[in-house]
C-alpha cells in the first residue's frame, strides 16, 4: 500500500511539475510584462496585397498604436488589411480577458515553439479562437491564427529584427476570403478579372506588411485616435 501511495504522489507532483512547466497563462504573463513598456507607437508600412478580385499597387502607410487599444491608420486611397492584422496589437493579450489552454510544443523552423490556444470571454465579440505559436525562449509570438463568427480566417507569420521592444518587422498575413467579392465602390480598386479563375478556387489572399521607422514610446495624442473615430482625415 505504501508502495503504491509513494507512486501515485510521485505521478502527481510529475504532473504538477508539467503542468506548471506548460503553464499558458504564465507564459501569456512574461509576454504582458514584455510589452507593457509599449505604451504607444509610431511605423511605417509597405503593403502588397495578392487577392483575386482586386488589381492593387503597393501602398505605404503609416500606422498609430497606443496602449492598451487604440489604432489609427494613415494611407492615400483604400488600403486593405485584414481587421486585426494592421499592425502589432499587444492588447490581443494584455487587455483582453480569454481562457489560455496549452495544446503541445511543436518545431517551427529552427524553433520549439507552443502551441497555445485562446477563447476570449468576450462572447458579443467577432474572435471565436486564437492560435498562437510562442517561441518561449525568445518570448516572440511567431506565428497567429485567428478564425471569426462571421467565417472568415486568417493567418499572420510574424518576423522579427532585434528592433525596439522586440516588434516585429514583417507581418505575412493569409486571409480566408472564399465567397468574397467586393465591389469597386467598397474598395476604391479596380477587380481583376483575369486572376478570378486562376486563384478564387483557393479562396485565399495574401498580404505582406514591413514595418520601418518605428517611433515607441514619443507620447502620442489622444486626439489622433479621436479623429479617426469621427470619420475625419
Amino acid at each position: 500500500m505504501m508502495k503504491n501511495a509513494l507512486i501515485i504522489l510521485f505521478i502527481f507532483v510529475s504532473q504538477m511539475a508539467w503542468n506548471q512547466a506548460k503553464n499558458p497563462d504564465a507564459l501569456f504573463n512574461l509576454l504582458k510584462r514584455k510589452y507593457a513598456g509599449v505604451k504607444d507607437y509610431t511605423v511605417d508600412a509597405n503593403i502588397k496585397v495578392d487577392v483575386w478580385f482586386l488589381k492593387m499597387p503597393e501602398k505605404n502607410v503609416k500606422i498609430f498604436y497606443k496602449f492598451p487599444d487604440k489604432v489609427h491608420i494613415e494611407a492615400e486611397g483604400f488600403a486593405m488589411l485584414p481587421k486585426n492584422a494592421s499592425g502589432f496589437d499587444p492588447s490581443v493579450f494584455i487587455s483582453e480577458k480569454f481562457t489560455a489552454v496549452y495544446i503541445r510544443s511543436e518545431e517551427l523552423g529552427n524553433s520549439t515553439v507552443d502551441l497555445i490556444k485562446t477563447i476570449p470571454m468576450d462572447t458579443e465579440g467577432d474572435v471565436i479562437l486564437r492560435t498562437f505559436w510562442i517561441d518561449p525562449q525568445k518570448l516572440e509570438i511567431r506565428k497567429l491564427e485567428v478564425n471569426t463568427k462571421s467565417g472568415g480566417t486568417f493567418q499572420v507569420d510574424l518576423n522579427y529584427n532585434n528592433l525596439p521592444h522586440d516588434l516585429p518587422q514583417k507581418l505575412y498575413v493569409v486571409s480566408d476570403m472564399k465567397g468574397m467579392d467586393m465591389p469597386k465602390t467598397l474598395t476604391g480598386e479596380v477587380p481583376d478579372n483575369s486572376k478570378k479563375d486562376k486563384t478564387a478556387k483557393s479562396g485565399k489572399g495574401n498580404v505582406t506588411i514591413t514595418y520601418s521607422n518605428y517611433k515607441v514610446n514619443t507620447g502620442l495624442s489622444d486626439k489622433i485616435f479621436e479623429e479617426k473615430k469621427a470619420g475625419k482625415k
